[in-house]
């Protein structure tokens, strides 16, 4: 929840406002210039895998920015960015949470997500906002399962981003292996501006190549660095070799910098020296260039933020590498123009304060006392308190109430927030998670690309506690799903049972507490299902013509279209389908174009039918061509008529084409001593169904016990997975981490199982 000091209707203007938030709530000094300023503003997340150490390195920005007065702990449960009793319970982060503070002049926004698969939508939705991330990642165990899954979700938003490789001062970890690893599976050059000083428990500091500099801190709680150069010509063997590895890095670091940047380039090929601000700013460039897909080239710190060493310097990297919102990764941003005839258009704007009005909700909370409480970030132009909106992506018309900036479970009111800036809202009733808000008189209505939505892998049913709280439970359902996208409830049409779905059973759990907790609901939660999904089993072309009396009403549509299923295996999304629009050839003679009005009516009818196939579940895997060309209407053509043929036409079509069925699978790394590794292989292969894709030896030179570790990378269905990772836990004592969700096709002697699974939950065991 947020705790909110409210003390009456304030005067004060926006600025005196934001000014008391950060010295009051926050207890530091804020800039006014770097609210102002945009270049000065830093909107950034921390994405790593879980437990590699986000939320710790969060609460050090925070203490050292002065945003804090002290450092909590994640084993203690009272970090500033974990406020949620699931969290501090649990150890973990559970919801992303935003919070701002001041770093030398500038004004950073941050977001910490989730490291854990089941709450990705977390991590979604906050790297859609964000102009640059930090990656963390953990020094031993290198690039990790979920480490892979964020890092394409930024390539996805095209989010530029700097590594910290953190936790240098544990038993095994290797700065080196990790930077190889981050190369190898993302295809990336790492441009190391830090070498550290010692190993393991021997870290104490880091030398900064662009000043050559040595980076110690000399008290506990890390406030004290001490920067002493490094000079060739050391009496002290060990200094004079620290210096040579340092040259050596630098050398080198120049050389792959010059790759990518043109300038450095020639200074390079020119042998001028180079000091560091020219590099700084070649690296900076290299940094905010707007990506074609991915980023080529990182650069890359390292530390050990719950030793206190290093953070610091990670800030100055945020501040002189990540953009700000005008740099040219970020802005002019996209944004798609629905025009007069309901047509669209795209449109590039430029993130300016005296802009059109665009901002963009990325995440609502439930508030018990105030309603919903709605998370965003404006584009463009200037948002005010009590300002009149609409929403564009559902065209409804909104009213703010108050307008607020965050501290994590902290907030305070103030009269505008500008572009740049992210901020919540009080009064939104009709606002969901990627929905655009412009001003209500706006004379270009734009909408921004929203926030892809992970379909949900696990079902259960919910029912409640007695008949007259019924109410109470459905509310309290649709409060979560207006929370949390990938959170879904439907009604099984056969059995009229409520259905919740997640995206993990850990995800569901949590929601299920949170109801006890949050709602005071104690509901029955049935056993934990699969949710499977369809895809056709051939391109298929097809033409529908829908022409019925409904009562004495004609009805009359023809729509034409092509299925086309998605290789799964080579698929790197999340199995959404594709509709798009096939327009006539230019030299195609027709008296009249399909009105907008159709179009989009087709459009609502195929996602409708879209929900269930021929065995009950989601369709996924298609790319669908609407051939607009071959469609046809007359006078007693309606909206209702085009959305009735597309839904009935996509049926007629599956019957022809044929289903099939796809079934969740898990990809799974499993850390074990070697003595623990022939019984998983076993229990792997005879029970579970999995496929073995690798199997390796660590034989990176460690402690005793890190050498015991060996890797067992499975491909395994998500249906055999029940309660097995607990039993490993328990029998092995193994580490285990989801990498991510995706399907496969279903073998052919298992698809009536699976049906019967799914419809009356039963197994193919009870049917002797």
């Amino acid at each position: 929840m947020i705790r909110t000091w409210w003390r009456g209707v304030r005067q004060e203007s926006a600025r005196t406002a934001a000014t008391r938030h950060w010295s009051r709530v926050m207890g530091c000094s804020y800039s006014t210039e770097a609210a102002t300023d945009i270049t000065k503003i830093r909107n950034i997340g921390i994405l790593a895998h879980i437990d590699a150490g986000k939320t710790t390195t969060t609460e050090r920005m925070l203490f050292y920015s002065g945003a804090i007065k002290r450092m909590g702990e994640v084993h203690d449960g009272d970090t500033t960015m974990d406020f949620m009793p699931q969290e501090r319970e649990r150890g973990i982060t559970i919801g992303s949470a935003a919070i701002s503070f001041p770093w030398k002049g500038h004004h950073i926004n941050l977001i910490d997500t989730p490291g854990h698969v089941d709450f990705t939508i977390e991590v979604e939705r906050a790297v859609r906002v964000l102009d640059g991330a930090v990656a963390v990642f953990d020094g031993v165990a290198g690039v990790e399962a979920q480490t892979e899954t964020v890092w394409e979700q930024a390539d996805r938003y095209k989010v530029p981003r700097i590594a910290f490789i953190n936790k240098l001062d544990r038993e095994g970890a290797s700065f080196d292996r990790t930077v190889g690893m981050i190369e190898t599976r993302f295809n990336v050059t790492v441009l190391a501006i830090q070498l550290p000083m010692g190993e393991n428990a021997d870290f104490h500091g880091v030398v900064d190549l662009l000043t050559m500099e040595m980076l110690t801190w000399s008290d506990t709680e890390g406030q004290t660095i001490r920067r002493l150069p490094l000079v060739p010509g050391a009496s002290n063997e060990s200094m004079q070799q620290l210096y040579n590895n340092a040259s050596a890095a630098r050398q080198s670091l120049i050389e792959k910098a010059s790759d990518f940047d043109e300038i450095l380039a020639d200074l390079f090929l020119s042998e001028e020296p180079i000091d560091a601000a020219t590099l700084q700013a070649a690296l900076r460039r290299i940094t905010v260039a707007k990506p074609d897909d991915h980023p080529k080239a990182v650069v890359a710190l390292c530390g050990s933020a719950l030793k206190n060493k290093g953070v610091q310097p990670l800030l100055d990297a945020v501040i002189d590498y990540l953009p700000s919102p005008v740099d040219p990764s970020c802005s002019p941003f996209e944004t798609s123009v629905i025009q007069r005839d309901k047509s669209v258009r795209s449109l590039a704007v430029d993130a300016t304060a005296s802009g059109p009005l665009s901002v963009l909700a990325f995440k609502v909370k439930h508030d018990r006392q105030r309603g919903p409480i709605v998370f965003f970030r404006v584009y463009s132009g200037t948002l005010h308190a009590k300002a009149q909106l609409l929403n564009t992506t559902r065209n409804t018309k909104e009213r703010l109430t108050r307008l607020m900036l965050v501290a994590a479970d902290d907030s305070d009111e103030v009269d505008q927030i500008q572009a740049g800036h992210i901020g919540a809202a009080v009064g939104l009733k009709h606002t969901f998670t990627g929905d655009t808000l412009v001003a209500a008189n706006a004379s270009v209505k734009t909408i921004l690309p929203g926030v892809g939505i992970p379909a949900p892998v696990f079902t259960c049913s919910i029912e409640s506690d007695s008949q007259s709280r019924q109410k109470e439970l459905d509310d309290a359902l649709g409060h979560l799903q207006r929370e949390d996208p990938s959170f879904v409830v439907t009604q099984d049409q056969e059995t009229g049972q409520t259905l919740m779905s997640g995206m993990g059973e850990l995800h569901l759990e949590i929601l299920q507490d949170r109801l006890r907790t949050e709602f005071k609901l104690d509901p029955s939660i049935g056993h934990m299902r699969v949710a499977y999904r369809e895809t056709v089993g051939s391109a298929i072309a097809h033409e529908f013509t829908y022409d019925t009396v409904l009562g004495s009403d004609r009805q009359f549509a023809k729509i034409a279209f092509k299925l086309t299923p998605r290789d799964v295996a080579s698929s790197k999304d999340d199995g959404a389908n594709h509709i798009r629009h096939v327009q006539p050839a230019a030299d195609t003679i027709r008296t009249t174009s399909l009105p907008f009005a159709f179009v989009q009516a087709m459009e609502d009818g195929l996602q409708s039918a879209l929900g269930r196939g021929h065995t009950g579940h989601r369709l996924a895997y298609l790319d669908i061509e609407l051939d607009i060309g071959n469609c046809a209407f007359d006078s007693d053509s309606s909206a209702n008529s085009f959305r009735a043929a597309a839904a009935l036409g996509l049926r007629e079509a599956l019957d022809k084409a044929g289903s099939v069925p796809l079934e969740p699978i898990m990809l799974l790394n499993v850390r074990s001593p070697d003595r623990c590794v022939g019984d998983i292989l076993s229990d792997l292969n005879s029970h579970r169904r999995a496929a073995i894709q690798q199997v390796r030896e660590n034989t990176t030179p460690m402690t005793s016990h890190a050498r015991m570790q060996n890797l067992v990378v499975v491909a395994i269905v998500v249906v055999c997975m029940g309660g097995w990772v607990h039993n490993l836990m328990g029998v092995f004592r193994s580490i285990y981490s989801e990498v991510g969700k995706n399907s496969q096709e279903m073998h052919s002697n298992i698809y009536i199982n699976v049906c019967m699974e799914w419809t009356y939950g039963w197994n193919r065991a009870t049917m002797k």
